[in-house]
């Protein structure tokens, strides 16, 4: 496995099936599983690791966010991966800002205003240098993916956006980096998130959903959770559902004593 720092080392790549895995480090099962499946297709698998600073409207979130390069590399070498792009602080040289659209308004974007903004530049710059044919990212984050996926096809139409299950610990909490904040007794508490959004997805109907939301928030509430959202939306354009959707994103946002956790279920009609 090959690691570069700096964007003009990209250049001896002459590969023109290149599969990119953006990161921001601190690596967990969820990530080696995008770099698995990017492997899986016989691609040049490249992974990222920059901790974007225009993405974070909480200065203190940036600062305290985890480093851990060293066992980041084993576990990408041991997973397959090629090589891995290292860039420093420079790749923010002016770089040209991306404006999301209006779907990055809803759900996470509503409570971090400009963190999509902050994601869809960075990712402009590095489709840029490295030229990939295919991207992979986890479905936990099913709102970046769709933005993601809608820029991809105006701006890079050539370029394959691929969307991996979210993947999870045994008692059913999506994997994060942010989980390496919660004690034991927290992370079983947190499995809750899992299981009303399992709940809802099993008894849902058009008629009565806005019930099953109340009675959930009442739920994760009573257990210590402060409730950022807990919302139902077409999959497909993340829009209201109506009774012709076909599939519905039932997507969440949570603190646990101030951890932020996202989850969702995509559940098809």
């Amino acid at each position: 496995m090959k690691v570069i720092r700096s964007a003009s080392d990209y250049d001896f790549i002459n590969n023109n099936n290149i599969s990119i895995v953006p990161t921001m480090g601190n690596l967990h099962d969820g990530h080696l599983e995008l770099i698995k499946s990017a492997k899986s297709s016989n691609a040049y698998v490249v992974a990222t690791i920059f901790i974007n600073p225009l993405q974070f409207n909480d200065k203190n979130d940036y600062k305290n966010y985890p480093i851990t390069i060293e066992e980041d590399l084993k576990a990408l070498e041991t997973s397959g991966c090629d090589l891995v792009f290292l860039p420093s602080s420079n790749i923010l040289d002016n770089i040209k800002t991306i404006n999301a659209p209006n779907s990055a308004n809803i759900l996470c974007g509503k409570s971090r205003p400009g963190h999509f903004d902050g994601v869809l530049t960075i990712l402009n710059k590095l489709f840029q240098l490295t030229n990939p044919k295919t991207a992979y990212f986890g479905l936990k984050d099913y709102q970046q993916y769709i933005l993601v996926k809608d820029f991809a096809a105006k701006n890079f139409p050539d370029l394959i956006i691929n969307g991996i299950k979210t993947k999870r610990d045994i008692n059913g909490l999506a994997l994060s980096s942010r989980n390496i904040h919660l004690k034991e007794d927290q992370l079983k508490i947190a499995s809750n998130i899992y299981k009303e959004l399992t709940y809802i997805s099993n008894h849902y109907s058009y008629a009565s959903y806005d019930d099953l939301i109340n009675q959930a928030i009442t739920n994760l509430s009573d257990l210590g959770f402060n409730v950022d959202y807990l919302l139902i939306y077409d999959a497909s354009r993340l829009n209201n559902v109506t009774k012709s959707s076909t599939e519905i994103l039932i997507a969440i946002a949570v603190y646990l004593d101030g951890i932020r956790l996202i989850d969702n279920i995509i559940k098809k009609l």
